[in-house]
């Protein structure tokens, strides 16, 4: 008789720990600092509890109309925990070390994302969030979603003859117009057929006349609100150097949309693919 009632308690015991753990994730309110995190999170089937996010994080759409704690050097520790989270998700470098201190002090939940701009390290910044958030089989489906996609860019790829010299571009407006060399999205060539013009850069860079000139590359590469805020292609083609180039001769200045070129996040399968054509025109010939 104890055997079994203790067995009933037991199992009643194990079902409120179950519920309570299910109200917990239920109700938890998240934030995050770093536009890939936020549209993994959003990838992840999160998107609603996210309650606030920082300035970079445009995609998905709705995001926008969420309260903003800001942009880098501008985000405090103080207007982060008056929103009350239960979890807060960062990206290593973004958020000022001495406000993630501040966040960890609090006692919220904090993830702090270590990111680079390679596959391996989408994968393994998806399989964390994917874990703090108990969505392990959706991060599972994500990192299938992009290996699908790179097999298909891959195939692609056999079938191109080319090699195109590519330079990416990083800009707003005419002010600031940066070429984007290692460590940066610019990264991404390495996967889609193409080699960087600008191999010694290191990060982002001021566009130089001169340099450009000498690199003289095939394509230019850029984020799409960039190419849009100078005016489009016939607006680039204006910047100095730009139309002595074989990408300014030939109009060979191509956009992807601007998250999804610079997140390395979930969508960078779909991103590879579309640069893939764009990059190779014997593809779209066929």
């Amino acid at each position: 008789m104890k055997t079994h009632s203790s067995r009933s308690i037991n199992t009643v015991l194990t079902l409120i720990l179950l519920l309570i753990s299910f109200i917990a994730v239920a109700q938890e309110r998240i934030i995050t600092a770093g536009s890939a995190l936020t549209e993994t999170v959003c990838a992840l089937g999160d998107c609603d509890k996210i309650i606030a996010s920082d300035r970079t994080s445009l995609y998905p759409a709705h995001i926008q109309q969420l309260p903003s704690i800001g942009y880098r050097g501008g985000i405090n520790a103080e207007g982060i925990i008056s929103l009350k989270p239960t979890l807060i998700i960062a990206e290593k470098d973004y958020v000022e070390d001495a406000v993630l201190e501040q966040l960890g002090a609090s006692g919220i939940k904090l993830l702090i994302i270590d990111r680079k701009p390679e596959i391996g390290d989408t994968k393994k910044f998806i399989t964390q969030i994917a874990a703090a958030l108990k969505r392990e089989a959706e991060g599972k489906k994500l990192i299938a979603k992009i290996d699908s996609d790179l097999a298909e860019a891959n195939a692609l790829l056999k079938k191109t003859t080319s090699h195109p010299k590519v330079i990416c571009i990083y800009n707003r407006g005419t002010a600031t117009v940066s070429m984007a060399g290692k460590n940066t999205f610019g990264n991404i060539l390495s996967y889609v057929g193409a080699t960087s013009a600008v191999a010694d850069i290191d990060g982002y860079k001021p566009l130089n006349t001169e340099s450009l000139i000498a690199a003289n590359p095939d394509y230019l590469l850029m984020v799409s609100m960039g190419l849009e805020s100078i005016g489009g292609v016939d607006g680039m083609l204006k910047v100095p150097g730009v139309a002595q180039t074989t990408a300014g001769m030939k109009r060979q200045i191509v956009a992807v949309e601007s998250l999804k070129l610079t997140n390395f996040g979930p969508r960078v399968g779909e991103a590879i693919k579309e640069i893939v054509v764009l990059l190779h025109p014997e593809l779209r010939s066929k």
